[in-house]
Parts: structure tokens; C-alpha cells; sequence
């Protein structure tokens, strides 16, 4: 069967799977089984390049990394240290309007699923002097936590990416930091004007360096990442392991509560997820379609397969982790056509996040409309133009690269 049409037939089956609700864990395992009776792998083969993909060592290190990052989130959360910083961070900061997205983009540094939940509360909090929609607020709370994915390490997406292109995160980082900036930009652009930047910090310098002292210590895990994987190059996991050890040393209570948040980590929907990206990704490998994919798109042009392909998947799925496993090792003949292109990079990934962004499956979009009572059509008045602005500037770096 043609390379194309198999993973055709795999995408349509993969997106019923995730429509009808079926765990995305289950979704990717099933369409690797299914990857492989299409290119003609002996049945008798399949359980073997399944159980080789599964055990393989990136696909371990990821799941470990995963669950790490899952525990570090409910341990901020039992110390407190979450609400402790945004109140720090309120007293740094005088214009209100970027006081009240502060704790949107600040949960946004730890990937949660669901944390919206968490930040829509204070962001509604924040704004209740201003005479603002609850589209614009479901807009805000949901832009603004979303900030980082281009350039956060802990990111899923960014460490899948570097799982399936074999590439260190900081290179990937390197190509894509600018669309944060632009993040930013176009989310004040779209959503602040009509709102006076009312000031409501203390002037007391005494205040703002206590608030800047407690802050910094607050946020040490934050540094802790910052310094060793980008400044020294170590890897993600031991850094993040270390991480969280400390934390469980501040949780009060006996050994038994520290276990309890060991076991409340272990979420086998999010691990069976990784698992399952992997497993895909290393069918993908194995079963030869890549090299038949090649040949067959030889003559459709690259920049349309590196927009199309990940941003239809993220916009069908709503799931980062999605259009990253599907999509990427698909597309990995063009994204390391020559060695790793920077520009091919950075429009998949904002093609495919684009479509993440915009899609009404996307649970924090769900959760932050469902939580404002908002309506679609004003909060898609926001969100379309941002992100299409975001993507546009995708486009130049690729047109410029």
C-alpha cells in the first residue's frame, strides 16, 4: 500500500479514536499496530516492534521525565508555593492589567493538564475592576498560560520534539523563542486595549524588594532548570529528579502523606500517553513507510506538508502531544532534509501548536470557557486574529531562516 494513503487511513482512524473518547495512549498504540499491517509488516512481527519501541531507552527516560514533571505540579501545590508567588509577583508588578494575567502565565510554566482551572479564578479575581467580557477573560486566561510552550523546556511537546528529531532542547528552543515575544505582543495587542493600566502595587521600595526576594526564593526550581540545562547542558531528568526530591523534603507530614503524592504522580492516562507517542514513533521508524513517503511527496511542495500535516492533526485532536507524535515522525525526511533546518522546525511546530491553540477541543479552552460561562463566537473574536498573527511571523522566520 503507498505511504500516503496508509498514513491517511492511520490519521482518520487515530482522529475517531480520539472523538469517540478512546485514551490517547490507547489512540497511538492502536494506530502503530494498525501502521503496520498497512506497510506490510509480518503479523507475526508486529508484538516484537511494538515490545522493542516500548522498552527502548528514550521511551523509559520520557515516561520517567513525565511523571516527574506530573508530581513536581501536586507538590508546588501542597507547599503553597504557587499562591505564595503570585501574591509576590502582584507587588512587583503596578500595571494591573499585567497583574492579572501574571498567575495565568505563571502556572503556565509547569504543564499541568487542566491548570487553567487553576489560574481562572485569580485572572477573574484581577479583573474585576475593569469592565471586561468573559470572552475577552476566557481569552486572557487562556493565552497567557500558554506562553511558553515555544520555549519551556518541561514542555511535552518540546520534549517529544526532541525525542523524535534526536535533538537537544535548547537547539529546538533556539529556533522558536521569538514566537513567545510575539505571544506576548499580540496577546496585549488583542486583548488590552479599552482596560487603564490602573496601578496597584506598594510604593514602598521596602515592600517591592522583599516582594523580589521572596519571589526569587519561591521560584528557585525555575532557576535550577534554567541554569543547569541551558547554562551547563546536563539533561532534563536527573535535573528535575533533584527537583522534586527537594521539594518532598518541605512536605510536611510523615513518610505516608509524602507517599501518597508519590502515588497521586503516577497517572496511567498521561504515562500510557508517552508510552504510546513512542510506540508510534518507533513503528513509524521500523516499518519503512518514512522511506516511501519520501518518494511519494517528492514532488508535492515541503512547505505545504509542514503547515498542512501538524496543524489539521491539532486542530482535530486539540492535543500538543498529538500533533508532535503523528505528525513529526512523519515529516522527519523534510524537518532533517540536510540536517536539522531551524525554519522547517519552527513552522511545523507553530503550524501544529496554531491548530492546538484554536481548536474547541482543547481542554484548557473547554475548562476556561465552561468556568467564564462564555460564548464561542466572542472568544474565537480574540483568538483567531492572535493566532494567526503568531503564525504569520512562523512563516517569515521560515521564509527568512
Amino acid at each position: 500500500m503507498p505511504a500516503t494513503l496508509a498514513i491517511g487511513i492511520v490519521s482518520v482512524v487515530f482522529i475517531i479514536a480520539v472523538k469517540v473518547r478512546v485514551p490517547l495512549g490507547v489512540a497511538f498504540l492502536g494506530s502503530a499496530v494498525l501502521m503496520c499491517i498497512l506497510s506490510g509488516m509480518p503479523v507475526l512481527d508486529i508484538p516484537g516492534a511494538v515490545f522493542e519501541s516500548l522498552i527502548a531507552y528514550e521511551t523509559l527516560r520520557l515516561v520517567g521525565i513525565v511523571y516527574l514533571l506530573t508530581l513536581m505540579g501536586m507538590t508546588l501545590a501542597e507547599l503553597g508555593v504557587l499562591s505564595k508567588t503570585v501574591e509576590a509577583l502582584q507587588i512587583l508588578v503596578s500595571d494591573k492589567r499585567v497583574s492579572m494575567v501574571i498567575p495565568a502565565s505563571l502556572i503556565g510554566l509547569l504543564p499541568m493538564p487542566g491548570g487553567a482551572m487553576l489560574s481562572a479564578p485569580m485572572v477573574e479575581e484581577g479583573s474585576k475592576k475593569f469592565d471586561i467580557t468573559r470572552e475577552r477573560l476566557t481569552f486572557l486566561n487562556f493565552w497567557f498560560r500558554h506562553l511558553w510552550e515555544y520555549v519551556w523546556p518541561l514542555y511535552p511537546g518540546i520534549i517529544l520534539s526532541s525525542a523524535i528529531l534526536e535533538m537537544p532542547v535548547a537547539r529546538l528552543i533556539g529556533s522558536m523563542w521569538p514566537l513567545t515575544l510575539c505571544m506576548i505582543f499580540f496577546g496585549v495587542i488583542y486583548s488590552f486595549p479599552g482596560m487603564e493600566p490602573l496601578n496597584t502595587s506598594s510604593n514602598k521600595n521596602g515592600d517591592w524588594f522583599s516582594a523580589l526576594g521572596a519571589f526569587i526564593k519561591l521560584t528557585w526550581y525555575v532557576w535550577v532548570v534554567v541554569v543547569f540545562v541551558f547554562g551547563f547542558g546536563i539533561d532534563i531528568f536527573p535535573v528535575v529528579a533533584v527537583c522534586v526530591l527537594t521539594m518532598l523534603l518541605f512536605v510536611r507530614g510523615a513518610s505516608r502523606e509524602k507517599l501518597g503524592l508519590l502515588k497521586k504522580g503516577f497517572s496511567w492516562r498521561i504515562l500510557t500517553l508517552v508510552a504510546g507517542v513512542m510506540i508510534f514513533k518507533g513503528v513509524v521508524e521500523s516499518s519503512g513507510v518514512l522511506g516511501g513517503l519520501a518518494v511519494e511527496l517528492s514532488g508535492i511542495p515541503p512547505t505545504l506538508l509542514l503547515f498542512a500535516i501538524p496543524f489539521f492533526v491539532g486542530f482535530l485532536t486539540g492535543v500538543n502531544s498529538a500533533y508532535v507524535g503523528l505528525a513529526f515522525p512523519v515529516l522527519l525526511p523534510i524537518l532533517l532534509k540536510g540536517g536539522f533546518d531551524p525554519g522547517n522546525f519552527a513552522l511545523a511546530y507553530a503550524s501544529g501548536f496554531t491548530g492546538v491553540l484554536t481548536s474547541p477541543l482543547h481542554l484548557c479552552l473547554l475548562l476556561t470557557k465552561e468556568f467564564y460561562s462564555a460564548k464561542w463566537g466572542g472568544i474565537y473574536r480574540y483568538l483567531a486574529p492572535a493566532s494567526i498573527s503568531v503564525l504569520a511571523i512562523a512563516v517569515i522566520i521560515f521564509i527568512l531562516r
